[in-house]
Parts: C-alpha cells; structure tokens; sequence
C-alpha cells in the first residue's frame, strides 16, 4: 500500500530496494547493472577488467537514473563502451579525440580520466590547441602562420604546461591566451593591409594600429614583445594602454545587491553564494569558481569562516546561512562525475570546477555588473581597513590594493606618517 492507499508494491524483487520500478519488478539500479554489464562484457561473459572501474563508479553512483539516461541518449558514447570492452578500440586519449563525434565522448573521457583509467591530460591545454588549429585555417599568409605557430608554441603553450604541472592552470590562462593570440592575428593582418611585412613594421604603425581600435588591441602587446626579441620586427615601443575609468557600483546599489543575494530565494542558491564572495570579500568570479571546500571553515565556537589569503576571515552570522545550505547541497555531486568533488562550485565534467565563464554570464543575466560590484566592494574595504592587512586576508597583492586605496581616497599612509610624526614631538 502506497501513500495514496493504492494497492502496489515498489520494492524491487531483486535487490529489495523501495523505488519506482523502471523494468517489471527492477529498479533503476538494478537495470543500470544490467543494461551496462551487457555494453561491458568481453569475450568469457564477464566484465571487462580494464572496464570494471567505470562498471563499479557509475552501478554505485547515488542516483542511478542519471547514468541510465545518460547511456540511453549518448548513443555515440555507449557505441564506444561496447568497442573499449571488446578490444576493438584502444583505451587511449586519441581514441576519444580521433571520434567522430569527439563532443558526445568526451563526457566519458573525462569520467575515464578521475577514475585512472587513462593517463591525466590536461583539457585546457588539448582546447587551446585545438582552437589554435582551428584560428590557423583562417590566416592566409604561410609567414603569419609560421609566427603564430612559434610564438603560441614558445609563450603560451610552454606557459600552460609549466602551470598544468604545477596544478595552477586556470579558465583565465586559457582565455587570455585565446584573447592574446586573437589580437596578435589581427595585428599582423593589420600590417598586411598597409602592404607590410612584419620586418617594415613602425612605430607610427604601432601607434595608429592602438589608437584606431578598442582598448584590448594592446593585448597584441605580448606577441610584439616577443617578435621583437625574435628580431622579426624592429625594436619599437608597444606601450599599454590603461584604462581611463575604473567601473565602480555606488554604495547603495552594493548594498541593494547584497540584500538581494540574502533574500531574494528565487535566486539559484549557487549564484546568491557567489554573489555574496564577490559583494561581501571583493573576490573575482574566477576565483570564486575555483574555490575548495577546505577553505570554509568553522571556529570553535561554531561560527563560519572562510580563507582567501593567510588568515581565515569570519562569516558575518547573517550571511552565514546562505553560505552552509549551499554547501550542504552542492549541485553535481549525485553522480559519478564528482563525488567527493574538493570544489565549492562542482564542474558538470568529472574533477573540474563550475567554468567562471558560466558564472559569469549567470550573474550577468540577473543585472549584476562584475566589474563594478568588485571594484566598489575592494574600494569600501580599504576604507576599512589598511590596504596591506586587506591585502593579505584577501589574497591579493599590495600593489593591487594600494590602486583601490586611491582610487577609493583612503588615507592610510597619510595616517601612519602622522602618527609616526607625533610620536617624534
């Protein structure tokens, strides 16, 4: 009898397990085991050795109907498993990159890659090569493209592989190198619109190439630097170009955003979260994404802390709570991508972190302007505090602080050097 008072029984007649039956008398678990045991089976009928590990982690996942769907749409991707276990494919990262139809596996891939079932390889590496590849098709000249080629291969791929070692690779190092080779294109068709081979470059080139274009045409910057040290283009000077503004919300619209964050509940718990990082300690939605679990702490007295530079900071209590229901019940963590995931804002790829790009639009869809709620946050802390102790808790660097610090009009300098002043008289 069911909580309807409808005569039924919805225990499994195999594993015992109450739950809505997806075959006659089995559960979604049951058929799971079923239904992935026949994809994985090798020639004696059993499972696969190489493939139990991924048989084990997705039968034991907390919700089974997940992976049942999944492997019912992902044609491609059971096609795959079916040709893994048997031998006709290899367990190799070329199997999943020479796919047809490399998208619908690499969701497999990745699970494959957290179970150590293949060798870790670094995704935003293999992206940026990938649109690099991509971008090179689209260069006509072949002496461009040899530029591009080498200056990608020496500057920012040796880069992302020196980070990717040291497990500090992040989302932004891949845009930005996306950002900077992308301007380093358009500078070289830009010389070649005047006639020019990069050796005849001048600097009145340079200065009508920055002053005739938006403010991210000086992200060419880095790849004049090295052309200029490969002795490809004549030594010239490239200088920043600085932005004039800094965008910064009034008080009051913080504030007003802050009190959304804390009441407004048809807000995704997630973004209010994110929102609260961002609006209450100043941190850009790119660390935000990245940040570990280990970071949130409780004192001994209960109350929620959280770490961004060398200290942990107090929760102020009101907004605590927003903070410990989202992290109680973080999204993407009931299937095998990511149990156990060490992330506060769990990836939809297994091992990975939510992308910053994602939050970043989120947040925008909902009016939030980022650059002005973390500049306008960061200036009213410096008001607060001296810019070297907000620094350090807020894991920034001196020199960026200081910025905010005048910016903001704060006095803190001009306060000590009084002080140290009187203590003389």
């Amino acid at each position: 009898m069911d909580c309807a008072n409808i005569p039924a029984n919805f225990h499994c007649t195999r594993c015992g397990v109450e739950d809505e039956p997806v075959r006659t008398g089995l559960c979604a678990r049951c058929c799971l085991k079923d239904d992935l045991g026949d994809l994985l089976r090798d020639e004696h009928g059993g499972i696969a050795a190489h493939m139990l590990p991924l048989y084990q982690a997705l039968t034991t996942q907390a919700n089974a109907r997940s992976a049942r769907v999944w492997m019912i749409t992902n044609k491609p991707a059971t096609k795959l498993l079916r040709a893994l276990a048997t031998g006709r494919a290899s367990l190799t990262h070329e199997t999943f990159t020479q796919h047809p139809t490399p998208g619908k596996v690499q969701h497999l891939r990745a699970h494959m890659m957290s179970l150590g079932m293949i060798e870790e390889h670094n995704r935003r590496i293999e992206r940026y090569e990938t649109w690099l590849n991509q971008k090179l098709l689209k260069v006509p000249s072949p002496k461009h493209k040899q530029l591009i080629t080498q200056f990608t291969t020496f500057v920012h791929l040796n880069r992302m592989r020196h980070l990717a070692r040291q497990d500090a690779l992040k989302e932004g190092t891949l845009l930005n190198a996306r950002q900077s080779t992308s301007t380093a294109i358009e500078f070289l068709g830009f010389l070649d619109g005047r006639g020019k081979d990069p050796d005849e470059c001048t600097q009145q080139d340079i200065n009508e190439w920055l002053a005739g274009g938006p403010t991210t045409r000086s992200l060419a910057r880095t790849f004049a630097r090295w052309v200029m040290g490969a002795r490809h283009i004549p030594k010239l000077d490239f200088p920043y170009r600085v932005a004039k503004t800094l965008p910064r919300l009034s008080q009051d619209r913080r504030l007003e955003l802050i009190r959304r964050a804390l009441d407004d509940h048809e807000l995704y718990a997630g973004d209010r979260a994110a929102c609260l990082l961002m609006l209450l300690f100043g941190q850009a939605l790119t660390r935000v994404a990245a940040m570990k679990m280990e970071q949130f702490l409780h004192s001994d007295d209960g109350d929620l802390q959280v770490v961004f530079g060398e200290d942990p900071i107090e929760v102020p209590a009101v907004f605590s709570t927003v903070f410990k229901d989202y992290l109680a019940n973080r999204p993407n963590t009931n299937t095998a991508s990511n149990p156990g995931s060490p992330w506060c804002f769990p990836g939809f790829s297994p091992g990975e972190h939510i992308s910053a790009n994602h939050l970043m639009n989120r947040l925008r869809e909902v009016g939030i302007d980022l650059k002005g709620a973390k500049n306008a946050t960061l200036q009213e802390l410096v008001l607060l505090m001296p810019p070297a102790i907000a620094a350090d808790a807020l894991g920034y660097s001196y020199q960026v602080m200081d910025i905010h610090e005048q910016r903001a009009g704060a006095r803190w300098k001009a306060y000590s050097e009084l002080v140290r002043s009187q203590s003389k008289e």
